[in-house]
């Protein structure tokens, strides 16, 4: 069985820094956390506390994340923990190594039966797919989505209220030209960031200007050419993501535009790359985010507390030298 001190060594961390990951501390940067949590994963380590966990439940659960096609042609494998899932779902899989729970990673749109529960991930969840799901009669969770009619619980972030604020920011700081580049809004995060920047633009009486970047065929190029074409080079540009906001930056140096005293770009999400780039973001709560999936997954095959609810965790704003 392995020890903690096993852990540290593989994650390069300290003994003191494993032990704040296993209590839940605040005091663990994402990033640390998602290496020891990948570390606990890879040498099965569970804690004292899992000894109690098997005997709550009386049986080892298994449990599938589902993961969209789509993913999988945007993964970054130069960075194993850069991707915003990627922090998700080292917290998952870490937790179900603490609870001594079983899970396998399986695509989305080929569902598999035999298993206690499901984390249907990201935007990639049409209604369609989601009723293969439902007829496995086990507990489902929708992770950084939602489907509206449908009472699924569901945990992601406040991505209107992300927006709106982000979107305030640069207003108050006398830029009234603001365009925002977008995934695809069938993306209920990436409609909710679509609507809280409408919202305000449309409160300060200024004209909401909107552009769409396809991340699968990577087409940043076109959608900066065309703003030029169109003569809607703006003060600023908030991206439905960070990746959409460094593929922003990227291909505006390529015109000697200057970030940010030519133009202001703010993303969300807050990846590890947005330090990097020294990107203004908005930033979620990724670890708490799969934390909470996976407490309320295991809540469910439990067969506690099973009335289905919406949990939106609020988002923070921070200020990079991306923007004015």
């Amino acid at each position: 069985m392995a020890t903690i001190d096993e852990v540290a060594k593989l994650a390069g961390v300290s003994k003191a820094t494993v032990s704040r990951v296993i209590n839940n501390s605040a005091n663990v940067n994402e990033e640390t956390r998602a290496k020891v949590l990948s570390a606990i994963e890879k040498l099965k380590f569970k804690p004292k506390f899992s000894a109690k966990a098997l005997a709550k439940s009386k049986k080892q659960f298994n449990i599938a994340i589902c993961l969209g096609k789509r993913m999988e042609l945007i993964k970054d494998s130069t960075d194993e923990i850069g991707q915003f899932y990627g922090i998700i779902l080292k917290e998952i899989k870490g937790m179900a190594t603490f609870y001594g729970i079983n899970v396998k990673e399986i695509i989305l749109e080929n569902p598999e039966e035999n298993f206690d529960g499901y984390i249907l991930v990201g935007g990639d969840v049409t209604k369609n797919i989601l009723e293969l799901y439902k007829n496995f009669k086990k507990p489902l969770i929708l992770l950084d989505h939602y489907i509206p009619g449908e009472k699924i619980d569901s945990i992601l972030p406040d991505s209107f209220s992300g927006a709106f604020y982000a979107v305030n920011y640069l207003i108050k700081k006398e830029m009234k030209k603001i365009v925002h580049i977008h995934g695809p809004l069938n993306s209920y995060g990436f409609r909710s960031r679509y609507n809280g920047y409408t919202e305000a633009m449309m409160l300060s009486k200024l004209k909401p200007i909107y552009y769409e970047y396809d991340d699968v065929r990577n087409n940043m190029d076109e959608v900066i050419k065309l703003l030029i074409k169109n003569n809607d080079m703006p003060q600023a540009i908030f991206a439905s993501n960070d990746i959409t906001a460094i593929r922003v930056i990227e291909e505006l140096k390529k015109y000697n535009i200057k970030i940010p005293e030519d133009i202001s770009v703010v993303g969300f999400d807050d990846i590890p790359k947005a330090k990097k780039y020294k990107l203004t973001t908005v930033k979620v709560y990724k670890q708490e985010m799969g934390n909470v999936a996976f407490k309320r997954l295991y809540e469910l095959m439990l067969g506690e507390n099973t009335h289905p609810i919406r949990m939106s965790l609020f988002t923070e704003f921070i200020k990079r030298k991306s923007s004015k």
